[in-house]
């Protein structure tokens, strides 16, 4: 028996999408008007025979699976391919990280490299010697998700730099994936969401990030939170089978299950996946719950978005559970990676940095707009924190929207609005950028949370991308009016593609300009290689190395012209033989001796303790020194022999085994130095 349903051609305008497709409970109740049922439940079961047909509205994307995965798949291959020719990767050597160098790069790539080595980065025996390195006071547990999908990608790909370079390349493309379903999953046509999800996808926090922030600029689970911020705002008709009887059926019957696991199944993966966003939702999750609450007169909201921030925080404790249960028995350490409160107001986001080009936009001109604000602020934040042509008009609508009054429209009894219906996504665009400013900005709320909670979280500038992603939802529906406008043209079939390729020119050119200098880059990598190679050939497996200057772990103002993390070069370029003295986490005491060797021993004076640690190899980067090179002399005075040089002339190593004959001390002597000298007791032998 034949049957036909009811559904419109596939990538149609989804209803609702404005006003005029809402059903409002003042008109509800009024003569002569009739509410259509809210789901293919409520309006009751067929008498026909035949199995209604599922209102295309209830379904969770607008199109077949097979067409959305076409779809998804297309609009990540163009992130791929623009990013691609962006960056010019044809001209890099995939086992050179182009980061590695920069920022946090070098901390990067020893926690991938420590993944490839042992499966896992918690531990490291080889880094921290002679104690080794142990990771949990440094906890990355909110990255659980990433750091699992590396440990996957080092099982086929064991080389660190490769598998970085296919992480943060693979990056691009997943970022516009996910967005792209979320977008259709809002109802957006294929063309506004793959526009949409290109602009949210090429931001310049995403491209000024880079492989130096992997962890940051791996941001999919961003629009994963803004959907489920949409879904607690509508929990009714997102979550019960029938919105107006919440309180009259029995709860547990009245439950969509499928879509509550899914939430939950969300949650998860926010709560897993980048600390700083996981933050940020739960604060916008809560701030967005409140709001309506009062608003609507709907305590239910707190409840809602209440059970959504238990499961994204118990999923981040879950994933921190290491870090939990190693301070529970050895104590808190309030040394590493200490922040201050003064920290959140010191990376506040910079609302004039929102709207403005970044100095590096691919249009010189546009640039220069920008230039002079960035040199004279006192308080420069971070960079990456412009939105972009689109989003900065999503932006500037969804500010409009929410000091306008866009928050308050009609009241009805129930809002049983569908999280899609573009009054909604109007609303709680302008409450996430609204939430994001009062707690982001230089000297906003941020500064009370840290106050009262985690002070870890110093960094709210990087609330950008979701300012972004809920200033592209205002651009999408202006989108939707635009083509339904040029519909009504004479030739919309030329017209509509003409301004969908001219917007797509926009997306493009609103990038900034990266030109990695991939010759300078493999040249500073092969001269730490050969380097490395050559230390490797003259000592014995197992060697300790002691690094000079002394830098303490994480996160710390080097010295001279040296970066911080530099001392992971030795590291990074090993074939697992050697043991590096860098690397165990300050504020324990398997740490803090070095401190204190470096500032009231000396190297000169420590020489015998550190033969006695173990000790025979020594590491001396003269770029962290600001003396002329007196102390270096003086050690290479000391110890009496000259030096490995590395090819650039940065780097030296002294072989510390024939200064140990010639001291004709025994192992025995050597070692009671390490208590009297340094004031250190002995490592237990392994």
């Amino acid at each position: 028996m034949s049957h036909t349903t009811t559904e419109p051609a596939e990538d149609e305008p989804e209803l609702p999408l404005d006003d005029r497709a809402r059903v409002d409970d003042i008109g509800a109740g009024a003569p002569g008007v009739t509410a259509a049922p809210t789901s293919p439940a409520a309006a009751g079961p067929s008498t026909s025979g035949v199995a209604p047909a599922v209102d295309r509205r209830d379904r969770v994307f607008p199109v077949s699976a097979p067409r959305l995965a076409l779809q998804t798949l297309a609009v990540a291959a163009s992130a791929w391919l623009f990013t691609w020719l962006q960056y010019g990767w044809w001209r890099a050597d995939i086992n050179t990280p182009y980061g590695a160098s920069v920022g946090d790069g070098k901390l990067i790539y020893s926690m991938v490299k420590t993944i490839t080595e042992r499966g896992w980065y918690t531990s490291q025996p080889r880094l921290g010697a002679p104690f080794g390195q142990t990771f949990y006071d440094f906890p990355h547990g909110g990255e659980s998700l990433q750091l699992l999908a590396m440990r996957v990608l080092t099982t086929f790909v064991r080389n660190p730099a490769a598998a970085i370079n296919i992480y943060f390349f693979f990056g691009f493309g997943l970022v516009a994936a996910v967005t792209f379903l979320v977008l259709r999953h809002l109802r957006f046509s294929a063309v506004v969401a793959a526009l949409a999800s290109l602009s949210f996808t090429l931001l310049t926090y995403h491209q000024q990030r880079g492989e130096w922030h992997l962890w940051r600029s791996s941001y999919y689970s961003v629009p994963l939170a803004v959907l489920v911020i949409l879904w607690s705002q509508q929990w009714r008709s997102r979550f019960l089978v029938d919105p107006d009887r919440a309180g009259v059926l029995p709860f547990r019957h009245n439950l969509r299950w499928r879509r509550v696991i899914a939430a939950l199944v969300l949650c998860v993966i926010i709560g897993g996946t980048e600390s700083m966003a996981t933050a940020f939702a739960v604060v916008l999750l809560v701030s967005a719950a409140l709001i309506g609450a009062i608003r609507w007169r709907e305590p239910g909201r707190l409840v809602v978005a209440g059970v959504l921030t238990m499961a994204i925080a118990g999923t981040f404790a879950l994933g921190s559970y290491q870090t939990f249960d190693y301070w529970r028995v050895h104590g808190s350490n309030k040394e590493a990676a200490n922040r201050t409160v003064a920290e959140s107001e010191l990376y506040g986001l910079k609302p004039w940095s929102l709207v403005m080009p970044p100095p590096d936009h691919r249009v010189a001109a546009l640039g220069h707009l920008s230039g002079p604000a960035v040199r004279v602020d006192p308080i420069p934040s971070e960079i990456g924190q412009n939105l972009g042509l689109l989003a900065t008009a999503g932006f500037l609508g969804a500010l409009y929207g929410g000091l306008t009054g866009g928050l308050g429209g009609r009241r009805r009894r129930v809002d049983r609005r569908a999280p899609h219906d573009r009054e909604v996504l109007r609303e709680s665009a302008s409450i996430v950028v609204l939430s994001s400013l009062l707690f982001g900005v230089s000297g906003g709320f941020a500064v009370l949370v840290a106050l009262v909670g985690p002070d870890q979280v110093r960094v709210w500038n990087r609330m950008v991308i979701f300012i972004a992603l809920a200033s592209l939802l205002v651009v999408g529906a202006w989108a939707e009016r635009l083509d339904a406008w040029l519909r009504g043209w004479r030739r919309p079939r030329v017209v509509r593609p003409a301004v969908a390729l001219l917007v797509l020119a926009v997306v493009l050119g609103d990038t900034i300009n990266i030109h990695p200098n991939y010759r300078a880059i493999n040249r500073e990598w092969a001269n730490d290689q050969r380097f490395v190679d050559a230390i490797e050939r003259r000592m014995p497996a197992g060697s300790a190395i002691f690094q000079l200057p002394v830098l303490a772990f994480p996160e710390v103002v080097a010295p001279g012209r040296m970066t911080d993390y530099d001392p992971f070069r030795g590291y990074m370029h090993d074939h697992g033989t050697l043991r590096w003295s860098y690397g165990a986490i300050q504020g324990r005491t398997t740490a803090d001796w070095q401190v204190y060797l470096r500032d009231h021993v000396g190297p000169v004076g420590a020489l015998p303790a550190l033969l006695g640690l173990g000790f025979t190899g020594l590491w001396v980067d003269t770029y962290g020194y600001t003396d002329g090179g007196a102390e270096v002399r003086q050690i290479e005075q000391a110890i009496g022999t000259g030096p490995l040089r590395s090819d650039d002339g940065r780097l030296l190593f002294y072989d510390l085994r024939p200064y140990r004959q010639r001291l004709g001390k025994s192992d025995t002597i050597l070692r009671a130095e390490v208590p009297h000298v340094l004031h250190l007791d002995l490592p237990a032998a392994p």
